[in-house]
């Protein structure tokens, strides 16, 4: 290079300078990446406290609703607290919602013989209630059809048949959303 220790010095240190420059220079630009995420954290950690309360307060419901002891035995449960028998408790097909979702639905069938006592709207409406504050509000009564029995079976629509009481048969339709993971 060069046998004059001045030059030497001066190069050695425009070349040290180049390095402090470009690590100044780096060291800026983190830094103010730094201060944008630090500006944001407080937004973040409000939505993410938010957050955080939703779920576990949606832990709670599920911790105090009798959910863990099967949404079958739930609804079964709830007809024989309000003096009903369901014939039939079954799940039905998922319908989807979304990309991720899907709603569980559970079908409950009320079927009314000569010698049953029958199903008033009063039994199903407090049946309906039951399930709902059961699962603290997991399951939520999606659909009812229900008809009236007369004295010669099922009443036809248009047809002039004598109404015995109130006594009815037909089903109703528990529903629950989840997300895939």
């Amino acid at each position: 290079m060069t046998d004059d220790p001045v030059k030497l010095y001066v190069l050695v240190m425009s070349i040290l300078l180049c390095v402090l420059g470009f690590v100044a220079w780096q060291s800026h630009k983190e830094a103010q990446a730094y201060a944008t995420a630090l500006d944001r954290a407080d937004s973040q950690a409000k939505r993410l406290r938010e957050s955080a309360a939703r779920v576990n307060a949606l832990c709670d419901q599920l911790k105090k609703s009798k959910l863990g002891l099967g949404e079958k035995t739930l609804v079964g449960r709830a007809a024989t607290d309000n003096g009903l028998e369901t014939t039939n408790n079954t799940e039905i097909n998922a319908k989807r919602f979304g990309r991720r979702g899907r709603t569980r639905r559970f079908k409950a069938e009320f079927r009314t013989s000569r010698g049953a006592k029958g199903i008033t709207r009063d039994n199903l409406a407090r049946f309906c209630r039951a399930v709902e504050r059961y699962s603290q509000g997991a399951l939520k009564t999606m659909e009812v059809e229900f008809n009236r029995v007369t004295g010669k079976g099922h009443a036809k629509i248009g047809a002039q048949d004598r109404v015995i009481d109130e006594r009815y048969s037909g089903h109703v339709i528990f529903g629950m959303r989840e997300i895939d993971r």
